[in-house]
């Protein structure tokens, strides 16, 4: 059951992913926001996600700001990984990494861990 913010924030450009979290989305009761550029701090806060889940380390590493101002509202970062990248992505301010295969229990478990 999805917490009260539903909504989740993929940010990326990739087609797959987009529709495998929107799959996901749909199924567990969230709901997805796409966006293809970093968004400002103000704009996601005012949005309240459950997650900000990024597409790719890129655009991890190209958000260091934003990562940086999110953490003023307690807005978990996830971001889509491989476990060999883990320790960076921690290192650059992601709360949990999701390492292929993305499975639905493991979206799951992620924003349940949130």
């Amino acid at each position: 059951m999805p917490p009260a913010s539903s909504r989740i924030i993929l940010i990326g450009n990739d087609a797959a992913l987009s529709y495998l979290i929107g799959r996901y989305a749909e199924r567990s009761g969230y709901e997805l926001t796409l966006k293809p550029s970093v968004l400002s701090a103000e704009e996601v806060c005012d949005l309240q996600p459950a997650a900000v889940l990024f597409a790719s380390m890129e655009q991890l590493e190209a958000s260091q700001t934003l990562i940086g101002d999110l953490t003023n509202c307690e807005i978990p970062v996830l971001v889509c990984s491989t476990v060999a990248d883990e320790t960076r992505a921690r290192e650059m301010g992601a709360d949990l990494c999701l390492t292929p295969p993305l499975t639905y229990d493991c979206f799951m478990a992620a924003l349940q861990l949130q």
